[in-house]
């Protein structure tokens, strides 16, 4: 992490290289990319969200097949629910 001294000669620096003229229209350009970035971050977040919504929800789907095929689901697995499904489904055929 920065420390305050850090920082003031890092925007010194910025100051000299860069001048006076410069450092708004630089600022206003930060600003918009860190809007950006956060609106990246949120959609990001929220597709995250949405795909851990729809595995819950498929593995729910997945557990109602099984119950209603009559099989066990304590303690199982999705992947194995899946593979007793296949099973019982052939088997009925």
């Amino acid at each position: 992490m920065l420390g305050m001294q850090e920082i003031v000669l890092i925007l010194v620096i910025i100051l000299i290289v860069f001048g006076p003229k410069k450092l708004p229209e630089m600022a206003k350009e930060l600003g918009k990319a860190y809007q950006e970035f956060r609106k990246a971050s949120a959609n990001i977040t929220d597709a995250t969200s949405s795909l851990w919504k729809d595995i819950e929800n498929e593995e729910n789907s997945v557990i109602s097949i099984a119950k209603n095929l009559d099989l066990d689901t304590e303690e199982k697995s999705v992947k194995q629910l899946i593979q007793e499904i296949e099973k019982k489904i052939v088997k009925d055929k």
